[in-house]
């Protein structure tokens, strides 16, 4: 594994033909790259038995005279074992690899229809401070989430063979890595509320109804929520870091103030030229969505908000990535996988990340009373969805 995702081009194409069979000329037109060097990519992979050639047909560019369609034998995803195994010098470009493909998978989901076909899929990021105990707690869950979903596809094919029923294609992500921040200002950012593992148990966490649905119909409440719940910030902080107007900013925040999203965290004289009190903001309730919450929103604000939690989910990797935090701890995980699924099993798997999700609360807080000061702990942003995928051709 480690020599073959040494070549990020070889990783990209691993993942593309464990969803599609492909030929090296389909993948250099799709995904580009130089057709020699992909083409030996795809010799070396079917040496070292990852894919296998499934058909042979007459070649489609000028010139060529037999093309061969492979098609994947063995899926590649990364746990934390696998991670380990990836020389240092290897990691940043299979990071660049997973992660590009990744996002096309999302543009491909969003250009079909499909990525919010479902009511109730999955997709979510969240910030938690969490200790060395807890990060190696998370891990340990998200790999296990990532073992169990061959199981759900093995269950999904013998239920489907017993019973009619609908076969979902859907795409899987994880993700937990240091964040650029601060401990102690994740940690006031939000009244950090204590957890449970049943998101049942968790209402808490989660505003559900009208309010909700008009805080978030606008982007910059949806971005003032989901930046204010990472650190506290007033109107002319998040105008500088983020842009948009001031008057308008300003009524953004005293609107979350008044519906309950936020609420005053310090009052101190203005840094504007001629201002008068600055009001630092932090945010009372964490903005994430358990799939009941989800599906209570109406339709357009669900697309604005599936596309402004990406926008943001990435822009948080992107900044991971630029800070050297993203694979600054060899244990951190990013992976995504896609897979095919019944209806039973769509839903055990949205389950295991609402109940991530609602368990984080308490991780965190178990994690507060281990050290001795919020520096002793590590930022770590949360990437969490499950979606349906376009049908392979």
């Amino acid at each position: 594994m480690a020599r073959a995702v040494a070549d990020p081009w070889r990783l990209r194409v691993l993942a593309e033909v464990g969803i599609r069979p492909l030929s090296p000329s389909q993948f250099v037109d799709r995904f580009g790259g130089d057709l020699n060097h992909v083409s030996r990519c795809f010799r070396q992979l079917a040496k070292w038995n990852y894919i296998e050639v499934v058909e042979k047909r007459p070649g489609s560019r000028r010139g060529a005279s037999i093309e061969h369609l492979y098609k994947a034998v063995r899926r590649a995803h990364f746990d934390t074992s696998a991670w380990n195994t990836v020389p240092q010098g290897e990691r940043q470009s299979a990071t660049q690899a997973i992660l590009s493909s990744y996002q096309d998978r999302i543009k491909e989901a969003l250009e079909a229809g499909t990525f919010d076909q479902e009511i109730d899929r999955h997709f979510s990021w969240d910030v938690a401070a969490l200790d060395q105990e807890a990060w190696h707690l998370l891990g340990r869950r998200l790999d296990g989430i990532l073992s169990t979903l061959a199981d759900h596809e093995l269950e999904s094919a013998r239920r489907l063979a017993e019973n009619d029923g609908e076969s979902i294609p859907t795409t899987v992500s994880l993700a937990a890595f240091r964040s650029p921040e601060s401990p102690s200002g994740v940690l006031h950012g939000a009244h950090r509320l204590q957890g449970s593992a049943d998101p049942s148990e968790s209402d808490a966490l989660f505003e559900m109804g009208p309010k909700l649905a008009k805080a978030l119909s606008n982007h910059w409440r949806c971005k003032i929520i989901a930046e204010v719940g990472i650190k506290p910030l007033s109107p002319s902080q998040f105008v500088e870091e983020f842009g948009g107007s001031m008057t308008h900013i300003s009524r953004c925040f005293r609107e979350l103030a008044r519906w309950g999203f936020l609420e005053v965290h310090e009052k101190r004289n203005g840094g504007r030229r001629g201002g008068g009190v600055e009001r630092i903001y932090r945010s009372t309730l964490r903005a994430y969505f358990d799939a009941p919450t989800w599906e209570a929103l109406p339709l357009i604000v669900r697309s604005e908000i599936s596309t402004y939690f990406m926008d943001t989910f990435f822009e948080r990797v992107n900044e991971a990535i630029k800070a050297g935090t993203f694979d600054a701890d060899l244990d951190r995980h990013l992976s995504w996988k896609p897979v095919r699924v019944d209806r039973e099993a769509w839903r055990e798997i949205g389950k295991s990340l609402d109940e991530v999700l609602a368990w984080l609360p308490e991780l965190e807080t178990e994690s507060m009373e281990r050290v001795e000061s919020a520096e002793d702990l590590t930022a770590t942003t949360i990437g969490l969805s499950s979606f349906r995928s376009p049908a392979p051709l």
